[in-house]
């Protein structure tokens, strides 16, 4: 009996250094789709401004200049199609890490008090990568057999793909020695880097100043215009169409809690919307924006908070040099936008002077 259970000891401790090697070498060959999350292996401890949100939020932000030239301490918890159920998991997990008077800012897309993602697969991707980001206690969406088998031994799940492993390994750069590129590749999402050039005579406060005199198609061209238009078709239809309900419940409750949660720990919320193309907006009917400024008003009031609304702002709506595609800043467009933040936004711009 002794020496049976040994040898089922030591078959079952083959059986796991087995697995450790076809996982270790499988995750090397393969090419993750969660690489927008290595930044969050940086994580500062002493966090004084930061932001949630979806991809508004990961491209619409940059707070990069504050941390390098100001030594402010900043971090931003955006990823694409992130829900504010992930935003409060988020933040409940890192409250401590933020210091006493901090701010949130925390973005208000139309699609926030609904689910961004109805595509299945999507939904199980953008699930899966919590769980490299959140401890079990604070997934909301935690599950020990998915935990094992998709992120703990991925080769278990891994279908046609385990063929990778007789590919070659692929190469990822140091966290450690490209952390300053890691960082800021991870605040564009794919989704925000698709826009077609934009000549170089139509960019910078010059071209700003001449837009009133000339029309979109004169200062980018037909063309690019047309793409714009082409891509504000497609991003509302991924935001409106196919749902029943666009104020539900559960997500305005996921709000309350992280509105909640930052008052209880010193840290002041801000509400914003950050800026969109007219290509985006003009598909947004008034009869869902009533609802929609409704629904943050009864949120503003409740709770004593601020709320800027930049959607509609017309240094941005036909400034097209400042966006990737539709809804979504570029490089350009974010520096702007943040630098306008600290200029216009109260909270923010008394924080500084203080700091």
């Amino acid at each position: 009996m002794k020496s049976f259970l040994v040898k089922c000891v030591l078959a079952l401790c083959i059986t796991f250094c087995c697995l450790f090697y076809l996982d270790m070498m499988y995750e090397q060959k393969t090419e993750s789709p969660l690489g927008e999350i290595n930044v969050f292996q940086f994580i500062p401890n002493d966090i004084q401004i930061a932001n949630v949100g979806s991809s508004h939020g990961q491209c619409d932000f940059n707070w990069n200049p504050l941390t390098k030239d100001r030594g402010i301490s900043t971090f931003n918890f955006a990823l694409t199609s992130q829900s504010y159920e992930y935003d409060y998991a988020l933040i409940n997990m890192h409250q401590d890490d933020f210091v006493e008077g901090s701010l949130l800012f925390i973005p208000v897309s139309y699609f926030s008090f609904n689910r961004e993602a109805t595509d299945p697969n999507d939904i199980e991707a953008i699930s899966v990568r919590y769980y490299r980001l959140l401890s079990p206690q604070y997934n909301p969406d935690y599950s020990l057999y998915k935990d094992l088998v998709a992120i703990r031994f991925p080769v278990l799940s891994a279908g046609e793909k385990i063929f990778d492993l007789l590919k070659p390994p692929v190469t990822f750069p140091s966290l450690s020695e490209n952390r300053p590129n890691i960082i800021y590749a991870a605040e564009l999402s794919p989704e925000g880097t698709g826009g077609e050039a934009i000549p170089e005579d139509a960019g910078g406060e010059a071209a700003t100043e001449q837009a009133p005199a000339q029309t979109p198609e004169e200062l980018y061209g037909v063309e690019t215009v047309q793409g714009f238009q082409a891509k504000g078709q497609a991003r509302y239809e991924r935001h409106f169409l196919n749902k029943e309900e666009y104020f539900e419940t559960d997500k305005i409750q996921n709000l309350k809690n992280m509105i909640e949660l930052c008052q209880k720990k010193g840290i002041t919320p801000i509400l914003i919307t950050t800026p969109f193309t007219v290509y985006y907006n003009q598909y947004v009917s008034d009869e869902f924006l009533q609802g929609f400024y409704a629904t943050i008003q009864s949120l503003t009031s409740a709770y004593g908070i601020s709320y800027y609304d930049y959607s509609h702002d017309e240094r941005f709506q036909t400034a097209l040099q400042y966006f990737g595609d539709a809804d979504h800043l570029n490089e350009e467009g974010a520096n702007y936008f943040t630098n306008l933040l600290m200029e216009e936004i109260p909270e923010l711009k008394a924080y500084l002077e203080t700091h």
